[in-house]
């Protein structure tokens, strides 16, 4: 994976996170559930190098912190952590198909929806109202689906993306035969 294009791919990611939480509301349901850089996190994090996912998820993150307007560094670690789990995985097991990749990227969206709402209680913010088992729940489970659906999409425009020219085949004239 080229840095550089990770780097784009991050940059367009937090623009695109900009924008929805800024203009993309719904009624019934809300785009702010999905979260663009935990996405382009995990997808660095296939690269089976967990140190330079890491990297990515820290600056990523803390990019995102100085746009949300919440507690500084909350979300560079939670990116930190997540970035370290996927991609200690990702040397183990191969990541290569969808199917796992998902899976991955459903168990990241919810450990990163957990250490975020940790982290607040952590520091006396309550982000979460009483009954606190329905509302995390209910909070988590949306946040899962968005990032889960949007995954499916983004880590397709991403491999597409990542293989650039090196993807492409070799186009032969139809006259022309092997």
């Amino acid at each position: 994976m080229s840095s550089t294009k990770i780097a784009v791919a991050v940059v367009v990611a937090l623009l695109l996170q900009l924008l929805i939480a800024s203009y993309l509301r719904f009624e019934r349901f809300d785009l702010g559930y999905l979260d663009l850089v935990l996405i382009v996190t995990v997808y660095a994090s296939f690269s089976r190098d967990p140190l330079w996912a890491m990297l990515v998820g820290a600056s990523a993150g803390l990019v995102q912190d100085s746009f949300s307007g919440g507690i500084l560094g909350t979300q560079s670690f939670i990116k930190t952590v997540i970035a370290f789990l996927a991609g200690s995985l990702s040397v183990h097991i191969a990541l290569d198909n969808p199917l796992p990749r998902l899976i991955v990227m459903a168990g990241a969206s919810i450990v990163s929806g957990l250490i975020f709402v940790g982290l607040h209680a952590l520091f006396g913010i309550r982000l979460v109202p009483q009954p606190v088992e329905d509302s995390l729940v209910h909070h988590l489970g949306w946040q899962l689906l968005a990032n889960v659906v949007g995954a499916a999409f983004i880590f397709r425009l991403l491999d597409t993306f990542m293989r650039g020219q090196e993807g492409r085949r070799e186009r032969r004239p139809s006259h022309v035969r092997s």
